[in-house]
């Protein structure tokens, strides 16, 4: 599906985890008794489209799509058990960052290129509609409306955030509320802590080959996986791994992992320095720490 189309209205994934708990909750119901409890008549006419469910039905609609809610030929739905948000929105990245969708399943293609796309830019450039239009690749992003839908959907699935008031602030320009900048810190905590696959070891040197290449199997829209292109997509070198460097960087201050060089090593990995822009740091191995 199409998840950033705006027609008629967008599927946000606030909306999907309202209708997912809805569903969850008493499985059995149907799509209707599914809109009531999430929107009650008394609310509808202060809902999108003159209150007639759409944001419910385009919830559930990519629900379905990506496979955390189905329904059966009687029209009766049902939902993967999950404890709290934090399990489902880990579900839902897994599923639409996929690099091929399950059987079955449509996943959201749209979103999965704008982040392969987001992934590749700088962390240290505020991003809106207006200043990406002209460069990014076409067909990428439509308009300004699939542009806000997005940068929503990156923030929720932990692929970026708002700039610093003082990025985002100069004359003429927009709040820092409507912008966004790449930043996959979120999305590459939660793969090392919770990894889809088998986990690494912790409290042992990884070479760096071996590290990335978990991080890229578990977020395969990070550049360097095979699948995270897009027809028209520059490899601007000099930009491609800062925003995981600065994830890294960032995890690192946290205590999450330690980044070391090791004389005469294996393998070397030049990452861009979060923490002296233009400088690459060279990196051979990294150690995940015991979460305490």
């Amino acid at each position: 599906m199409e998840i950033l189309n705006p027609s008629p209205v967008v599927a946000l994934p606030q909306a999907m985890w309202l209708v997912y708990r809805a569903v969850a909750g008493r499985e059995g119901l149907n799509r209707h008794e599914v809109s009531d409890l999430v929107v009650p008549l008394s609310l509808r006419p202060y809902t999108p489209n003159s209150g007639n469910g759409d944001h419910v039905k385009q919830a559930l609609k990519a629900l379905k799509d990506v496979g955390l809610v189905s329904e059966t030929g009687e029209g009766l739905l049902s939902a993967e058990p999950m404890s709290d948000v934090g399990i489902f929105v880990r579900a839902l990245r897994r599923r639409i960052i996929a690099a091929a969708p399950s059987a079955g399943l449509d996943g959201a293609p749209d979103l999965r290129s704008g982040l392969v796309w987001l992934m590749r830019q700088s962390p240290t450039n505020p991003l809106d509609y207006d200043n990406v239009q002209a460069g990014m690749p076409p067909g990428l992003f439509v308009n300004g409306t699939r542009w806000n839908s997005f940068r929503q959907w990156a923030t929720v699935l932990g692929f970026g955030v708002a700039p610093v008031t003082a990025l985002a602030a100069g004359r003429g320009s927009k709040t820092s509320g409507e912008k966004i900048v790449a930043n996959p810190t979120a999305a590459v905590r939660d793969a090392l802590l919770h990894p889809h696959g088998a986990p690494l070891p912790t409290e042992e040197d990884l070479r760096i080959a071996q590290f990335l290449a978990h991080l890229r199997e578990e977020i395969p829209v990070l550049p360097g996986h095979p699948s995270a292109t897009y027809p028209g997509l520059d490899a601007d070198v000099a930009n491609d791994m800062r925003a995981l460097g600065l994830a890294l960087t960032t995890l690192e201050v946290e205590g999450m992992i330690k980044m070391s060089y090791q004389s005469d090593p294996t393998g070397v990995m030049a990452l861009p320095d979060a923490e002296d822009y233009g400088h690459n740091r060279y990196v051979s191995t990294v150690t995940i720490k015991e979460v305490q």
